[in-house]
């Protein structure tokens, strides 16, 4: 197997650089970037980015590199149909050293540009099973693509899609996480949530209301630090960790400044998508003027 160019490896790097460094980037911005640096790092004359549409079953040219770009920009290609439309159908690449002689080959754009196809490497761009596109790489100078190239640009596709992902997935997260950050911001009622080492990782602005904490209360301290003012709602949340039981519409007293209150709350365990506690909290209201002291 003969390895890819000098430039191959810096070029991966270079990707994996501009990837880190470009989270919030178009995703066809950051295709386009990965095509120029493939196709410079291979040494070759064109090269084009495909987004795959799922409902008509098409490809969509948004990035070209090379002589005749201009006049494949936009371009449609149908699943089936040509190199890259066997690659979409199939989800398999393609590496072929003499495009005229590969009956899959459809000539019809090198006839309307004047462009002479003749080395191809292609790929499906997958994210996990989904087809998202296809990178198609065209005319190597220094001879034909080889087994090595085909690994070189799968790695680095693979590599671009696992960020873009990640991306995505953070970007996910972040909304999720503003929106219920904003419901828990507004609540009228107390909430105090615990990592699973006891850590205080959330107290809305009602608790600290309620249980008269500052409003720089820092967060990520053990929750009986935390709650030093309230011990008995310290013990409850670690209970709730600890025995994984949650309880509802129990009623705690309390002092704060010499004067007895009392709090309905409920619990709750925290749980990650796959079912692992995580955490546990408590919900409540301050409810002194509904209660008698017992």
């Amino acid at each position: 197997m003969i390895a890819p160019g000098a430039g191959a490896l810096p070029a991966l790097i270079d990707v994996l650089a501009f990837l880190a460094a470009t989270k919030d980037a178009e995703e066809d911005q950051v295709w386009a970037r990965v095509l120029d640096k493939l196709a410079a790092a291979l040494d070759c004359e064109a090269a084009t980015y495909f987004v795959f549409l799922p409902k008509p079953q098409q490809l969509i040219a948004r990035a070209v590199l090379g002589s005749a770009g201009h006049r494949v920009e936009s371009l449609r290609v149908e699943s089936g149909k040509g190199l890259c439309g066997w690659v979409a159908k199939y989800r398999e690449p393609v590496l072929t050293a003499d495009a005229y002689a590969d009956p899959r080959f459809l000539n019809q754009l090198d006839e309307e540009t004047g462009f002479k196809t003749r080395r191809v490497l292609a790929v499906p761009l997958l994210d996990r099973l989904e087809l998202v596109g296809v990178l198609e790489i065209i005319n190597k100078r220094s001879g034909p693509f080889t087994e090595a190239d085909l690994a070189f640009v799968q790695a680095a596709c693979s590599a671009t899609e696992t960020s873009l992902r990640a991306s995505r997935l953070e970007s996910t997260v972040d909304k999720v996480t503003a929106h219920n950050a904003s419901i828990l911001e507004n609540l009228g009622g107390g909430f105090v949530a615990v990592d699973i080492h006891g850590r205080v990782m959330l107290c809305n602005p009602a608790a600290k209301k309620i249980l008269g904490l500052p409003e720089d209360t820092p967060m990520n301290q053990p929750v009986d630090a935390t709650l030093m003012m309230i011990p008995e709602m310290a013990e409850i949340l670690m209970d709730t960790l600890v025995k994984k039981e949650t309880v509802k519409r129990q009623d705690l007293w309390w002092k704060s400044k010499g004067q007895n209150r009392a709090l309905g709350y409920s619990t709750l365990l925290i749980q990650d998508p796959h079912g692992q506690v995580v955490g546990a909290g408590v919900t409540f209201q301050d409810i002194t003027a509904f209660q008698k002291k017992p």
